[in-house]
């Protein structure tokens, strides 16, 4: 067993969660067994506790295509990172991957939070570390410290740390390359499996009823952003906006008047849950079609409810619940623009 982490010689943190990892130093774990290692500091020395079992075992690099042009950059929507983990957890499997190509790239925590959930939903891998942005991955060609692992350069060796010695190895020999294709056809099976139904009329338009954000639990910025799209609109009377949040960043959105915009559009916030924990009634009984800005919900909402997932921003989830609808694609623009596939 592993001490508490002050204590213990091996220096990757023992924070535990039992969801998906939230950041690739957060490792996953059964329920209970969570509440266990809180309760002793102590947490067992197998697994992603050590070092070796850290390491990554292959590399997924994102072509330069793959992401949108640097001038159009800062345009980028909510819906590229969950979409990329989404992708990435696919390749990776049960391995622990070094994702390269994102070096340049802005991330907040909000964003990699998006990015853990959907790698968590399709990967069983516990961490994964992206070059230029996670702590043992940060993309500075200097020795590491202790049991951690970092990329020198973009094309260079991979060096490694281990408690008592150094080892230099190459990049993780298999090799997987993301493009803006594969992109796109995750987005088609998230956004409802690319089945576009018709009405009488042949229009792809989809009427919509439940618009569920909150997966993982909206933070205080994305409650600021969502207030901020919902400002001066009116939601579709036939759409029902509901927002899941922890109960202490509910507390302080209200403090900062979030709540109380976001209701007077006609949004729900709810706390202490989850939506994978969900049926009816929260979501309601007549409700055929659910939009939401979460790749793991819209993965798993079919299964759970029965109901049809949309997926898309969240500027287009505020779209369709102030429409009542969603068109035949919600794809963003930076994701249908360009043309451009791998060579």
């Amino acid at each position: 067993m592993c001490p508490s982490r002050l204590a213990h010689p091996d220096p990757a943190p023992i924070s535990t969660i039992p969801a998906p990892p939230h950041s690739s130093s957060i490792l996953r774990y059964a329920d209970f067994l969570d509440a266990c290692i809180a309760l002793t500091g102590r947490a067992p020395a197998a697994g992603a506790h050590l070092s070796s079992e850290r390491r990554p075992t292959l590399t997924l690099r994102l072509c330069p295509w793959a992401l949108p042009p640097p001038d159009t950059r800062a345009a980028v929507d909510d819906a590229f990172w969950p979409l990329l983990g989404y992708v990435c957890g696919r390749l990776a499997g049960g391995r622990v991957p070094l994702i390269l190509g994102l070096e340049g790239v802005r991330a907040s925590i909000k964003d990699l939070q998006a990015f853990c959930a959907a790698f968590g939903t399709t990967a069983a891998a516990p961490l994964f570390h992206i070059c230029g942005h996670t702590p043992a991955a940060d993309g500075e060609p200097k020795a590491a410290a202790a049991g951690s692992v970092l990329a020198s350069e973009l094309d260079g060796p991979i060096l490694a740390s281990e408690p008592g010695g150094s080892i230099l190895a190459s990049e993780p020999g298999e090799v997987h390359l993301i493009d803006l294709l594969q992109l796109r056809e995750a987005f088609d099976a998230l956004d409802g499996g690319g089945h576009r139904p018709t009405d009488e009329a042949g229009s792809e338009t989809e009427p919509v009823q439940l618009i569920a954000l909150g997966n993982p639990h909206a933070s205080l910025g994305e409650l600021s952003a969502l207030a901020a799209l919902t400002r001066g609109r009116e939601r579709h009377r036939s759409v029902r906006m509901i927002v899941m949040v922890g109960r202490y960043v509910l507390y302080l959105a209200s403090a900062e008047g979030y709540v109380r915009e976001l209701e007077r559009f006609g949004a729900t916030l709810l706390s202490d849950t989850c939506w994978c924990m969900l049926g009816e009634p929260v979501v309601p009984p007549t409700a055929v079609t659910i939009v939401t800005n979460s790749a793991k919900y819209a993965h798993y909402a079919p299964g759970l409810t029965g109901r049809r997932a949309r997926f898309t921003s969240l500027a287009g989830c505020v779209q369709a619940a102030v429409d009542g609808s969603v068109g035949p694609s919600a794809r963003p623009g930076w994701l249908a623009s360009r043309a451009r596939t791998e060579k």
